[in-house]
This record gives structure tokens, C-alpha cells and sequence, in this order.
């Protein structure tokens, strides 16, 4: 079995990891959207065209594909513009459609379900901590990975974490 982890957003990532180990890592990529001037704040989209040719050149078909995507969804704040969140479930909606017009398995988790699994829930950590302490967690995982290089693969961390939990759970 195959499995795709998926950390959402315009700065998201994939994971692919087997019983074999992972197989890959790359950002969701993302494109200009037409039209929208560099004043707008929300300026890209997720290009589902190239993620679609990504997942089939990364994912083996002869074996059984899952796909686990952490829950996102809208909640209200002094820190959530409504464009962000706006952002966010417009690339979650791209997200799925590709999937589904891969025909693949779909499962949601939420964040606070895989990140207790490997003890990320923790309310003495700040963001930045959070964020190093699971890049830690996939590098154990799955050391010597070049995927994890920079600080700013937390979210390629994410979705190593994202699909290694579901190939333990679906074990």
C-alpha cells in the first residue's frame, strides 16, 4: 500500500511512504492565479494540473494508493483574515479534486489526532517549536531524508508525519 500524506495550503507539501519506507517529498505547487494584480493579497493557487502529474510520477500504480489530508476548515480570530482562510479552502477543494479525479482513496485527520500520536501536543511549545519538533519527529522517522534540509520544510515534515501515521494506523 501506498500512502500520500498531504499538509494543505499554498505552502503545503506531499509525502509519499510505503512499508518500504518514503518515497518522495515535494511542495504542493502552485501558480499565479490570472487576472489578480500584485496588490491582492492572496496572489497564487494551487496548480492541480502539475500536482496531478506529480502524484503519478511519484506514486507506483501497482499498488493500492490512500490518500490522508489533515482536516482544515474557517474559524474566526484577530489572526485569521478572511482571505487567508478563503485561500485555504480554495487549495483544499483543489486538493480534492485532483485526488478524485485520480480515483484515489481520500481520509481526513485532524491535526490534533495524528500530532498526538507522536506527542507533538504540547501547550508549553510555541509555533516556531511545534514546527521543529516535528521536522525532529520525521527526521527519526526516516533519517538521512534530504527532503529536510531547511527550516522551511516543516510542512514536507507535516506530510511525512501525516502519511506515516496512516500507514501505522491502516497497519
Amino acid at each position: 500500500m501506498i500512502v500520500v500524506g498531504i499538509d494543505p495550503g499554498l505552502t503545503g507539501a506531499c509525502a509519499v511512504v510505503s512499508h518500504r519506507g518514503l518515497l518522495s517529498v515535494f511542495d504542493i505547487p502552485k501558480m499565479k492565479i490570472p487576472g489578480v494584480g500584485p496588490t491582492a493579497l492572496v496572489q497564487n493557487k494551487i496548480d492541480g494540473r502539475n500536482l496531478c502529474r506529480l502524484l503519478l510520477a511519484k506514486c507506483p500504480t501497482d499498488e493500492s494508493i490512500q490518500v490522508c489530508i489533515e482536516a482544515v476548515g474557517v474559524m474566526g480570530g484577530a489572526n485569521n483574515a478572511v482571505q487567508t482562510q478563503g485561500s485555504l479552502m480554495r487549495s483544499l477543494g483543489a486538493l480534492e479534486t485532483v485526488i478524485e479525479c485520480l480515483n484515489w482513496e481520500l481520509e481526513y485527520v485532524n491535526s490534533q489526532k495524528w500530532k498526538r500520536f507522536y506527542g507533538l501536543i504540547d501547550s508549553n511549545l510555541n509555533d516556531r517549536q511545534r514546527k521543529a519538533k516535528a521536522m525532529e519527529s520525521a527526521r527519526r522517522l526516516y533519517p538521512g531524508s534530504e527532503f529536510l534540509n531547511r527550516a522551511k520544510d516543516h510542512n514536507r515534515g507535516e506530510a511525512i508525519l501525516i502519511a506515516h501515521w496512516r500507514l501505522r494506523v491502516a497497519a
